[in-house]
């Protein structure tokens, strides 16, 4: 992808709100594709898709994302709706990134800081 291109985010949900709250925090800056949670084979439709990045609001969904990831060198964003709080997988490790919350504008935040980093070292 050059530069010039939106990015594509995969946005795995179980919560179909979340995925339309997502789609509208990120529309200026990416296209989104929302994949209900508890596809068969995720990992196969994820390689297919090519996302620059995963939001996913299932723990699940989050371990088949980060394998995904460990290949793609893309971020995930996990998003834990009960405690409001994320988690942020980059290379190779989750950790709980200095914005922490939940909130639409955070997850937007943290999408658009992993794609740029990454393609700032491409």
């Amino acid at each position: 992808m050059n530069g010039s291109e939106r990015p594509l985010v995969a946005i795995v949900c179980a919560v179909p709100l979340l995925g339309e709250a997502l789609v509208g925090a990120l529309e200026a800056m990416a296209d989104c594709t929302v994949i209900p949670a508890r596809q068969p084979e995720l990992g196969g439709l994820l390689k297919s898709l090519h996302p620059e990045a995963i939001i996913v609001d299932d723990e699940q969904e989050a371990a088949v994302a980060a394998t995904y990831a460990r290949f793609a060198h893309v971020p995930v964003i996990q998003v834990s709706l009960r405690a409001s709080k994320v988690q942020l997988f980059e290379d190779g490790v989750w950790a709980a990134p200095e914005e922490h919350d939940a909130s639409p504008e955070t997850i937007r935040n943290l999408v658009a800081g992993g794609i740029f980093a990454r393609r700032a070292r491409a």
